[in-house]
């Protein structure tokens, strides 16, 4: 695939992106969550057989967020206030590299990249005044959601483009797809 022929995905992907800070800004929701999953859609591989995974992966990544702010306080009543959030992330990241060993649950990047988003969200008071660990579930998973939304978008709109240019089945690979 030569350059010129690259170059309307390019335009795809960046009129994608603008559209998303838009309609981000639009309805008032921050666009990051949005962004690394849509690029997690990629580093996952982009096929569109792994996306049960990758939903899986977002929901477990918030789950075991909000799982880590309602033990930390237990951990460190046990362990001391020093302890306490250092042994729970232990826990957590422990138990998400175990789920590796497993089919539907082995999406590991998934799940480090949401649960990190989600303190973010939570601590940044991205959902506005007032943001808790419970209130800021739904729309941070949303929007998490929303961004593989993206990246299916992009691929099945990246295959329609090279497809129309006549570029077909290996020749669509940059360099990144062929490591």
């Amino acid at each position: 695939m030569t350059f010129i022929q690259f170059l309307p995905v390019a335009v795809m992907v960046g009129i994608l992106a603008m559209l998303s800070v838009w309609g981000a800004n639009a309805i008032g929701v921050p666009v990051w969550p949005l962004f690394i999953t849509w690029a997690l859609f990629f580093l996952a591989g982009s096929r569109f057989s792994r996306i049960v995974k990758e939903v899986i992966g977002v929901t477990g990544g918030i789950a075991f967020g909000y799982v880590t702010l309602w033990l930390a306080p237990k951990y460190a009543e046990a362990f001391g206030s020093t302890w306490g959030l250092p042994l729970t992330v232990f826990t957590v990241a422990f138990v998400i590299v175990l789920l590796e060993y497993t089919n539907w649950f082995e999406l590991a990047p998934a799940y480090f990249f949401t649960f990190a988003g989600y303190f973010a969200y939570v601590f940044g008071n991205f959902g506005g005044p007032g943001t808790t660990a419970e209130n800021a579930l739904i729309p941070f998973w949303l929007i998490s959601l929303a961004g593989l939304g993206f990246g299916i978008v992009t691929a099945a709109l990246r295959k329609k483009i090279l497809d129309m240019e006549g570029v077909y089945g290996d020749a669509q690979k940059t360099v990144f797809d062929k490591e």
